[in-house]
């Protein structure tokens, strides 16, 4: 059976599972825009008024379903305001299917008002980038671009679509979808087994891999198997091992030194699914101590052996690999009870310091950052979503928060900022029954606050809570370490008024007034029926 182009596009898009196009209207995509409105079962237009929030509530929608979202972006303007959520989403590994719609091929060597090279532009943020200039060429690109996206390791991929081929009257052919065997266990697990069960002071770094594939319930079984604290990669994405686990030791720092100095205490380590180790500051010498075994697994063979050096590197899916090991290790390890509850001792003291110490700092406000981590913590519903961009904030609530279920922490390793906003509103759209707290900084907030306004237009039940320092203080605090004299430049953003920001895009807000009452807001996100945006002033 033979379509038109526009609506070869939304065959496939049924085909794939899309049930919604995150966008920004422009005139290259009329054609596309005008398939969707005459369909009567086209995926729902959730639109944004920027690019750059439309990507990320594409982030957050395709974390939240576990499948690949669909973006649809206006032109080259439109392509580079959403690069910021490309580069995101690239890092994150998260699967999207990007297009947008290139000037009309009969004028576009005249230099068009709004053309440009689209694939130059995204080809350095996605994994592919595809230039259509055929119709026929279209729906083979598409299912392409699908598969690509979830492959390991999984990330954004584009296709720029000239206005006037999506317009055609030309009949294409859409391909059946092939379903993809899922990867099986790794090869070599016997080998990991006798690595793990031989050593004396075992331990784990859950990476990213973890929480996405998901493989959460067998990593425990590895760790309890062995007896091994597991610590989160670096500035972790996910939620790759809960929090409330006696074997959990927290996250490692972005920084090799201090990883070094943390792993030196163990004699063998199973890394898995952590793309390197995600430095961010420099620090000389390697990630990992010399003497150190090492087993590493991971879905993506390129990973392997990457950046360090693996005594066992064994490729496969996460759950069924780590699954098989835990039936390996059992029995094999008869210290491994006494070593958990050894770690359990100590990570429990641990824990207990750190919550007095915030619950000391409880006062009305502005709050000290340690007691609005704390509250936050205190306050989430047990089936929370926690959307965090708060940087320092962020590093505290990390320490405090007792997060176990699968999904229920999203960070953007990417570093572009202004991800936070956009992301909460399409984690919510993703799972409509789950309560979901947006941590956000002031400096991030400003950066996405454009989200605001898809968040009152669909009217998501979401609870932004924004924190207050009136300054890039991660950038200040990195500036004083470095020796730097005085206040950084351009850094200061002074007190501002976030109240009066949302109220102006539609989303209800309110001010905290102590640590006490920003514990009861969150405690009552999972009643909202709406939007909320709390402002919450921070000491500087």
């Amino acid at each position: 059976m033979g379509y038109r182009p526009a609506l070869a596009l939304l065959e496939i898009l049924r085909g794939e599972g899309v049930d919604r196009v995150f966008g920004n209207p422009g005139t290259t995509e009329l054609p596309f825009l005008a398939a969707l409105s005459e369909a009567a079962d086209a995926p729902e237009y959730v639109p944004g008024v920027h690019e750059g929030a439309v990507v990320s509530m594409a982030d957050g929608y395709a974390r939240g379903t576990g499948r690949p979202a669909f973006v649809s972006l206006h032109i080259a303007a439109g392509l580079a305001n959403g690069l910021l959520g490309l580069l995101n989403a690239r890092r994150s590994r998260t699967p999207l299917v990007v297009t947008a719609g290139q000037q009309d091929r009969r004028h576009l060597q005249q230099d068009p008002m709004l053309s440009g090279d689209l694939v130059g532009l995204a080809r350095p943020a996605v994994k592919a980038a595809y230039d259509i200039q055929h119709a026929h060429d279209l729906p083979l690109a598409l299912r392409r671009a699908f598969a690509l996206a979830v492959r390991p390791p999984a990330g954004p991929v584009f296709l720029s679509v000239p206005m006037d081929l999506m317009a055609e009257e030309t009949e294409v052919e859409v391909p059946p979808r092939t379903t993809v065997p899922r990867l099986g266990p790794a090869t070599g697990l016997d080998r990991a087994a006798e690595l793990l069960a031989a050593a004396d002071r075992p331990a784990i770094v859950a990476g990213d891999g973890v929480g996405r594939e998901p493989a959460l319930a067998e990593l425990i079984l590895v760790a309890e198997a062995c007896g091994a604290p597991v610590h989160h990669q670096p500035m972790a994405d996910f939620l790759n091992f809960p929090a409330t686990h006696p074997l959990y030791a927290g996250m490692l720092p972005p920084r090799h030194d201090v990883i070094r100095e943390t792993l030196a205490r163990y004699d063998t380590v199973l890394i898995a699914g952590a793309h390197a180790f995600t430095p961010h500051h420099y620090s000389p010498g390697p990630a990992l101590p010399p003497g150190l075994t090492v087993v590493q697994l991971d879905s993506d063979p390129d990973e392997i052996g990457r950046n360090f050096p693996a005594d066992a590197g064994l490729v496969g899916a996460l759950a069924p690999s780590l699954h098989r090991l835990a039936g390996l290790l059992r029995d094999r390890v008869p210290g491994a009870a006494a070593r958990t509850k050894e770690a359990g001792d100590r990570h429990t003291a641990e824990r207990a310091d750190a919550e007095a110490a915030a619950r000391a700092a409880y006062s009305p406000a502005p709050l000290a950052p340690w007691a609005a981590a704390h509250a936050v913590a205190a306050g989430l519903p047990p089936d929370a979503v926690v959307v965090e961009e708060a940087i320092t904030v962020g590093l505290l609530l990390r320490r405090l928060a007792r997060l176990d279920r699968p999904g229920s922490y999203t960070h953007a390793v990417g570093g572009g900022l202004g991800w936070g906003i956009g992301a909460a509103v399409g984690r919510a759209l993703a799972e409509p029954g789950r309560p979901v707290v947006a941590v956000l900084g002031d400096g991030c907030a400003l950066f996405g606050l454009q989200g605001l306004w898809s968040a009152a237009r669909e009217s998501v039940p979401v609870l932004f809570v924004v924190m207050g320092n009136g300054a890039y203080r991660t950038l200040q605090d990195t500036y004083a370490s470095m020796g730097g004299k005085g206040t950084c430049p351009g850094t200061e953003l002074g007190r501002l008024d976030f109240t009066t920001a949302a109220e102006f895009f539609g989303v209800a807000a309110v001010r905290a007034e102590s640590a006490d009452q920003l514990r009861e807001l969150v405690a009552g996100a999972g009643e909202l029926r709406a939007p909320l945006l709390v402002d919450v002033p921070l000491r500087s």
